[in-house]
């Protein structure tokens, strides 16, 4: 990636002294700027522009709130941006994964006790969705399967991953990345 130059360096410092400020101009400029990048990133994570939009809100509103931690000597501002993104979108997907796994525990529960589940039509949906993931990850090499399960389902990070497999932190990033191309090539084949 290449760094930005000094012109660039020196409007971002100037934007950034401004939202410190509380003008909230400079947080419209920033917005209109990169909300496009971190709404582009929620969705991607999320697929679901609902929820993408309320990342994006999340994003902003906090950078409003906490703009003092942002630390320039860690990655340019959209980086911040970025990240800031990945992990909200990430809580949102291990919330939501916390919400489906009560709903089925309910279900579960229901089912047991003969009373009919809560939305047959979901339960249906949920298990033909854990089946596709289950069988994009499946046909995954091995080493790819296991650094995404540790990633996605223990939210472990790239380092920790690379800690815990004995593999250097470019291999795990490698794994990782392709492991992700496939399992979306598999995730969007159609259904059968």
């Amino acid at each position: 990636m290449q760094r930005s130059s000094g012109a660039e360096d020196a409007g971002e410092r100037e934007l950034l002294a401004a939202i410190r400020a509380r003008d909230t101009g400079a947080l419209d400029v920033l917005y209109r700027g990169h909300a496009s990048l971190v709404h582009g990133l929620a969705t991607r994570i999320l697929q679901d522009d609902p929820a993408a939009e309320e990342v994006t809100q999340d994003v902003f509103l906090y950078v409003w709130q906490q703009i003092d931690r942002y630390d320039a000597a860690r990655g340019n501002l959209a980086a911040w941006l970025l990240t800031l993104t990945r992990s909200r979108s990430i809580d949102r997907l291990r919330a939501r994964a916390s919400r489906t796994r009560r709903v089925e525990a309910l279900a579960r529960d229901a089912a047991a006790q003969s009373v009919p589940a809560v939305d047959p039509f979901l339960d249906l949906v949920l298990a033909e969705r854990r089946g596709r993931v289950r069988r994009g990850l499946d046909s995954l090499p091995d080493a790819q399967r296991q650094a995404l399960e540790i990633a996605y389902f223990e939210g472990l990070s790239h380092r920790e991953i690379a800690t815990r497999l004995g593999a250097p932190l470019g291999t795990v990033k490698t794994r990782l990345r392709q492991g992700m191309i496939r399992l979306r090539e598999a995730l969007d084949e159609p259904l059968r």
